[in-house]
């Protein structure tokens, strides 16, 4: 039954972009997992140009000890014909972190538990999802795909009834937010990496905005569940609850964060409202506020 739903795995946002950034620059690649080699392959092979880009592919079953023993990450060395401290390792377990680190290479993780980032700190870095990554910082090309401080992401959609949130978007934050239910769609939002995005927001009586949003469970007020936060980039003379409102998602800016004060907090809010503002201006993101899906009869 498990093997059965591999066909339906979905990549990681990131993850087709990265490996495509580095097949294209001609860097050369391994996979070491501690699954066995069969079972990846398995599931690789749904995946378009992926195992063509690993020149190495190494399994659980092809060492004496996996993770977080060296072992399988050292062997992928010798087989890479490179030394260990000029390979980079990006791990999402603790125990494969704590593999990259004892061979020798530096490690950056992206956690697959939320919330769990101080299990990873062993790690030369912890970036929040690979839409985070930055190669350059580890002597690799650098990717070429950000726009004026945003990065084009395949276009998804949301919507529903505003609903009341937290209370603290007007009243604490003087930024008011169309809060939306994460209700029916939990898959979705689970999908998409926590951070902060922009698009275009269609209200059924109003018209269409543009708009900034908040992914995830906003550190500074410790959420204790994902949530979704549209901030419409026009100055509203009234509330609208239970109006409906749809979104289209364009562009990532940035990755969820903490912050010293609210003050700091409040200021980059509006520094996000003003990259998504400026940058929906441009005919790669203009385009899409005639989506469809934002046009309610």
């Amino acid at each position: 039954m498990f093997s059965d739903q591999w066909c339906k795995i979905k990549a990681l946002p990131g993850a087709n972009r990265l490996i495509k950034h580095l097949r294209c620059h001609e860097v050369p690649v391994a996979l070491a997992s501690n699954s066995p080699k069969a079972n990846i392959e398995t599931k690789i092979s749904y995946h378009q140009g992926w195992k063509e880009t690993f020149s190495v592919i190494i399994g659980g079953d092809e060492v004496r000890i996996g993770k977080p023993s060296p072992e399988i990450f050292l062997e992928a060395a010798n087989k890479l014909k490179i030394e260990p401290s000029d390979l980079l390792v990006i791990e999402d377990s603790v125990p494969g972190v704590a593999a990259g680190k004892a061979a020798g290479m530096e490690v950056v993780a992206v956690p697959s538990l939320p919330k769990q980032n101080h299990l990873y700190t062993s790690a030369d870095e912890v970036i929040n999802s690979l839409l985070d990554l930055r190669p350059e910082k580890w002597g690799l090309p650098p990717f070429q795909d950000w726009i004026e401080g945003t990065l084009p992401i395949e276009p998804w959609h949301i919507g529903g009834p505003v609903i009341k949130g937290f209370g603290r978007g007007s009243k604490v934050l003087g930024i008011p937010t169309a809060n939306l239910s994460t209700e029916g769609y939990s898959d979705l939002v689970s999908e998409h990496p926590s951070g902060v995005y922009f698009g275009w927001a269609g209200l059924s009586t109003r018209g269409i905005y543009k708009m900034a949003m908040s992914i995830g469970w906003n550190p500074f007020f410790d959420n204790k569940e994902k949530t979704i936060e549209p901030w419409l980039l026009h100055k509203f003379d009234e509330d609208f609850y239970g109006e409906e409102l749809r979104l289209v998602i364009v562009g990532y800016i940035r990755p969820e964060a903490n912050f010293p004060s609210l003050e700091s907090l409040v200021a980059k809010i509006h520094e996000d409202g003003d990259i998504a503002a400026k940058a929906l201006d441009l005919p790669l993101y203009t385009k899409y506020r005639d989506d469809p899906y934002l046009k309610m009869s």
